[in-house]
């Protein structure tokens, strides 16, 4: 079965989250939303413009800037893929349609079989919003179809919804997610994480090497490690230092390094290759970033290629302990929260000693340094009180020594989607 992962017309709600990076390549839980539905079948993504012409020019080194692979397929693993297939002999003849921001979890699965079940055609509605969509379109004309679809790009939600399909009726409406804010992205990864991570660990590919914790090959714990609980799962490569302290559920991405006497706690994503350190409650780190050092993240978000220095501290929680406020282009908002640390983007840095009040968002390539009260756009810095603008030449140039310390090449298509972010993206959250 083909697979389409869209995004559509309210995607940019998200915020700074998204600018650098489809919705569905997000980590929430311990997946993203790309790589779950591989089980599926062959993925394909309908993105926005500058996106798209980012994957185009990235087939070269088959690795998107943000971690995600350019590879159509992107399958868990082959046992896994028949076993969601069997009872749906006729799967070729229909091309599966999800929202990109739907969230990756045992619940989408279970709802996304439990429609290919019908072996008919149907679209789910969520809020006014297309969420999942089955289509008939014979193999032979598959390619063809494909391609009239990304030529529609974000106008594909919109199209599926006049197709009329049949619509599905049903509870699934109050299963199926879909994040229409940025701060709902944090409850929606405290949701999704313990049940992706057990997910995870029914691909039976870990050994648990003490109660609750569970390593895949090549992953090294050295003694000694504390778990006060579990589930926590270990992917390959991925090495944890000694006298580290750990309380699930939490998920550590591929080779990522977890420092000695680091603290890492519940509902922690941490992805590939990341170096963590410190302490971390509540948040997702993205691919390709570090927190080396002492410092607290917590209730926060961090893009790929981010740095986040020595002493850094997030606030995820007001004096007055009531709900905070999140900052997004249609105004600010009460996120209902109590806990709402950072957002910070793709390619963000932190100076050393640097403070984050609750709710605010660090922007795409943006630096921050000193008390950061207020959010800061996109390719600018706050260092202090002295503001200052970043170029996205300056952007690649540093990206550019990042990746070379992990033996990753910068090729052109970063650098120009460095360009196209800094020529007219909104700004913030």
């Amino acid at each position: 079965m083909q697979v389409i992962v869209f995004e559509d017309d309210a995607v940019d709600a998200l915020g700074v989250a998204v600018q650098a990076r489809p919705a569905c390549d997000l980590t929430i839980g311990a997946f993203s939303l790309v790589e779950l539905l591989g089980r599926f079948g062959p993925v394909q993504r309908v993105v926005r413009g500058h996106l798209e012409r980012h994957l185009a020019g990235a087939s070269l080194r088959q690795m998107a800037v943000w971690g995600g692979a350019v590879e159509k397929n992107h399958t868990l693993s082959p046992h896994r893929h028949s076993r969601m297939e069997d009872g749906f002999g006729d799967r070729e003849q229909f091309v599966l349609f999800v929202n990109a921001r739907a969230v990756p979890s045992a619940d989408l699965i279970r709802a996304i079989q439990k429609l290919l079940n019908n072996h008919n055609t149907c679209c789910l509605e969520c809020h006014g919003y297309v969420a999942i969509a089955i289509v008939r379109e014979p193999p032979e004309q598959r390619d063809r179809f494909i391609e009239q679809c990304k030529s529609l790009g974000t106008g594909l939600s919109q199209w599926l919804a006049e197709q009329n399909l049949n619509e599905h009726q049903s509870s699934l409406q109050h299963v199926v997610e879909l994040v229409s804010e940025s701060h709902e992205l944090f409850g929606a990864h405290e949701r999704a994480i313990e049940g992706a991570i057990r997910m995870r660990l029914d691909q039976g590919e870990y050994e648990e090497r003490k109660q609750g914790l569970y390593l895949a090959a090549d992953a090294i714990v050295e003694e000694p490690v504390v778990v006060r609980r579990g589930p926590i799962v270990v992917e390959q490569g991925a090495r944890i230092g000694p006298f580290v302290c750990l309380d699930g559920p939490i998920w550590i991405g591929r080779d990522a390094r977890i420092n000695p006497h680091a603290w890492i706690r519940e509902a922690t994503a941490i992805g590939r290759t990341c170096i963590v350190g410190g302490e971390v409650l509540s948040s997702v780190i993205e691919s390709y970033s570090n927190k080396s050092h002492d410092g607290f993240l917590g209730h926060s978000r961090v893009g790929s290629w981010a740095n986040i220095a020595a002493g850094t501290i997030t606030s995820n929680l007001k004096v007055t302990y009531g709900t905070i406020r999140s900052h997004t282009r249609r105004g600010t908002l009460d996120s209902g929260r109590q806990f709402l640390g950072a957002t910070i983007g793709d390619f963000a840095k932190t100076g050393i000693h640097t403070s984050i009040s609750c709710g605010v968002s660090i922007g795409v390539a943006a630096m921050a340094a000193g008390n950061v009260l207020r959010d800061v756009p996109d390719f600018s810095s706050d260092l202090g009180g002295t503001a200052s603008r970043t170029s996205p030449q300056q952007a690649s140039t540093v990206l550019g020594r990042m990746m070379a310390r992990r033996g990753i090449a910068l090729i052109p298509a970063d650098t120009e989607l460095l360009i196209e972010l800094a020529a007219g993206l909104p700004s913030g959250g």
